[in-house]
This record gives structure tokens, sequence and C-alpha cells, in this order.
């Protein structure tokens, strides 16, 4: 099943393509002009592998949690793509993309994504099943309950000395960024399980408010 995976929850994207044969990946920027960007790697990963956007079958997104700008145009993209070329859409979490990589690890398996400030989003995995639901927490608090574990994404990535100190083991670099193809692959398997199409009920997961309106709520509670 031809699938298009986009994945834009961090600063970084990225656009994968899989049909189980034929694979293919880009990555790009996305601090700035995310939206025209997105649109740009999905064309250029479509003309790369010879294919066609009416040859889509399913296209799999990224849902979160994340940056809650990154995951709105993310999702919109897949949302209007999806409606277009009358094809089904499916969310895959974040934090499951990164999960799947280091899947082979015998022990606890901590997901970490950076948000902004110095809040982390983490998600804890053991024996392949989710073991401590999404959450936001100081880095400091991660730091402290490092060790034996085996930590993964941008969070890891950023603060791989300060983990590494506390006894913490941390994926390589590569498993650490943004995966589109590892979207589209995971999408791809669980649509084949349940055959459900999300096009009108998907949502993005946020483990916290959206920073604009914890603001708003501060400045309306000052006055």
């Amino acid at each position: 099943m031809l699938t298009l995976g986009i994945d834009t929850a961090t600063a970084t994207g990225s656009v994968g393509l899989s049909d189980g044969s034929l694979s293919g990946e880009l990555s790009f920027s996305a601090r700035m002009g995310q939206s025209e960007r997105l649109v740009q790697a999905i064309d250029r990963l479509l003309e790369l592998n010879r294919v066609e956007v009416e040859d889509l079958e399913l296209i799999a997104v990224s849902a979160g949690p994340g940056s809650f700008t990154g995951l709105r145009i993310g999702m919109a993209t897949a949302k209007g793509l999806a409606q277009a070329l009358k094809i089904p859409l499916l969310g895959v979490p974040t934090m499951e993309s990164y999960m799947s990589r280091v899947d082979f690890w015998p022990g606890r398996i901590s997901v970490l994504i950076h948000d902004r400030r110095n809040l982390i989003y983490v998600a804890e995995f053991a024996a392949g099943e989710q073991a401590v639901a999404e959450r936001v927490e100081e880095i400091e608090r991660v730091l402290g309950k490092a060790e034996g574990k085996l930590f993964v994404g941008s969070g890891a990535e950023l603060y791989r000395r300060e983990l590494m100190e506390r006894g913490g083991a941390i994926a390589p670099r590569t498993l650490n960024l943004p995966s589109g193809l590892e979207v589209a692959l995971l999408g791809a398997a669980e649509f084949a399980a349940r055959e459900e199409d999300e096009l009108f009920t998907l949502e993005p997961r946020y483990a916290q408010r959206p920073l604009a309106e914890i603001r708003f709520k501060e400045r309306v509670i000052d006055r």
C-alpha cells in the first residue's frame, strides 16, 4: 500500500514514502515557512521516486505530542491531501514512531521530545508497551531518573551528555531525528490491522496546553 508519511512535530520536518518495496525519505528545517517547505518536500519526494500524487493510497501523519504549530500544519496538509485524493488518513503517535526504532532494547525506553523552554515531552515503554503515559517534565526531573534507561528522540540528543553522566544510554543520532518513513511504515501496518479512516476524527495529541493558551490565561488572571 503506497503510503506517504508526514512528521512535523519538531523543529525538523520529515516526509517518507513506502509501499513495502519502494521507500524514500526527505528531511527539512521547519523553523521558518514550514507549510511551504512541507509541500515542497512532498513534491520533491514523489518526483525522486517517480511517483504521481494520484498513486498514493494512504497518508499517515505524526499526531503528537510536539510543536503546536508544527502538528497543526502537518495535520492540515495531510487532511487536505487525503480529502482531495479520496484516500484514508491515519494518525501515528509521535512517541511510538521513535520507540519503534529501538524496540530491540531489553529494558526501559524513554522517548524525549524537546519542547520550547526547559520542558520535555516524555513517554516510557517497556517490552514494546507504553508503561507511563505521555507527560511534560522539567529536564532536571528527567535527569534524576535516567539511570538504566535508553533515551531516544530530539530531547535525548539535546541532553546527550547530561543523560549519559546520569547513567542513561542514548540512541544513535540518526535515530533521534524525526522519520517520515517510520511514520509511513507504522501507519500502513496500523491501517492493515484495523482499516479505519481518521480523516474526520483525527486531532493533535497534546501533553500540555499550547503555550499561547497558557499565556493568554495568565494575562486574564493577572488583570
